[in-house]
């Protein structure tokens, strides 16, 4: 760690955790309770196999079955304020309050004129020492999700990488279509690699997403390296959407009603994020489209095996390896989209978080 001397680019503010309505607290406890059953007694509700034989998770199935009940609103059919406010309850309910890790210090700031929330471990509050960062990009197909939706998952790579996170609030669509997510994710990553941000170690930085969040991490890096500005030591694509031009592999033909993610969705974030059918071409929103692969970041690829956006994924490491670039691909055959603001209920999202958070350290070398 070495010494800092620089300030936020704004006045930090101190963060605490989220506190959803009542209900959404009492439904958390819930799903809690139910996904702390035996597997053999959740295995009583049913099962589902795949097509390459993996079986979902009996506490993923078990939750995703008691959100229907809780809630069997589409976010599609709802005004975006209100799908808003329904992906953030969700995302408390997969991970509420009593799950998460507790860590050193929460606060908000600007970072290149855009929002972030600063998480730092324990023991290394004080921004005057820098510390490895991760830069996260929230899910939420480029409309939904927020900094409290994600707000568990970077709780956990901040406590147990032992590293700072930066949570970068970008800009949503439709208000803000394609590609102005981008150009806040980029900016903030920016900073950070020229060391503009305190208490982060430029040499030392890893730019992570899921979902919407994924697919700006690998157009961030593409960018970088197209621009010829300093690279991250590691990207993280978790579930991320590689490509926008057409929705055809065998997972979307498979998981096209869910479990959780569905075709429908896709669709519709597609619609309000790239709005120009021509835009979706560009490996920018589709990184998947590049020519040239060659030349990026290492990077952790972890997919779900009953997921929609699977198939795009393994395709995206699969060409990554072939430019040369080291890559690490897993698939988590149990568990479907979302897994990392799911720790709180599912047995298996704790295991892949921990497998992210052994290849985060070991990029960062931390020991």
């Amino acid at each position: 760690m070495t010494e800092h001397n620089t300030a936020p680019n704004s006045a930090p503010t101190s963060v605490d955790p989220v506190q959803p309505p009542a209900f959404t607290r009492i439904a958390a406890a819930g799903a809690g309770v139910l996904s702390s059953l035996p597997t053999g007694l959740l295995r009583l509700l049913g099962s589902h196999t795949n097509r390459d034989g993996d079986k979902l998770d009996a506490d993923v199935r078990a939750t995703l079955m008691a959100l229907k009940i809780v809630s069997s609103d589409d976010l599609t059919d709802l005004p975006i304020a209100d799908g808003r406010v329904m992906l953030d309850e969700e995302a408390y309910m997969a991970c509420p309050k009593s799950s998460v890790y507790q860590v050193g210090s929460v606060t908000e700031h600007e970072v290149a004129g855009v929002r972030v929330r600063h998480y730092r471990p324990k023991g290394a509050e004080s921004v005057e020492v820098d510390l490895p960062t991760v830069v996260y990009f929230h899910g939420g197909g480029w409309v939904l999700g927020s900094l409290d939706s994600h707000d568990s998952t970077c709780r956990w790579l901040c406590a147990r990488g032992d590293v700072a996170v930066l949570s970068v609030d970008y800009r949503l669509a439709p208000e803000h279509a394609f590609p102005a997510g981008l150009d806040d994710a980029t900016a903030v990553t920016v900073a950070v690699l020229n060391g503009e941000v305190a208490g982060t170690d430029p040499a030392r930085v890893v730019t992570a997403g899921d979902s919407a969040g994924g697919n700006l991490t690998a157009a961030v890096n593409l960018r970088l390296r197209d621009e010829g500005k300093p690279l991250p030591c590691l990207q993280m694509l978790f579930v991320p959407v590689t490509d926008l031009r057409t929705f055809e592999t065998g997972s979307y033909q498979e998981f096209a009603k869910g479990p959780y993610l569905t075709a429908k969705h896709m669709e519709w974030y597609r619609e309000r994020y790239v709005p120009n059918e021509d835009d979706r071409h560009s490996s920018y929103a589709s990184p998947l489209a590049a020519t040239d692969l060659s030349g990026l970041p290492p990077a952790y690829v972890a997919v779900a095996g009953f997921d929609v956006l699977r198939d795009e994924g393994e395709a995206y490491a699969h060409r990554l390896s072939e430019a040369g670039v080291d890559v690490t691909l897993r698939r988590h055959g149990g568990l479907t989209h979302p897994f990392v603001n799911s720790t709180g209920t599912w047995k298996n999202a704790r295991t892949a978080m921990d497998e992210a958070v052994g290849a985060l350290r070991l990029a960062l070398r931390i020991s």
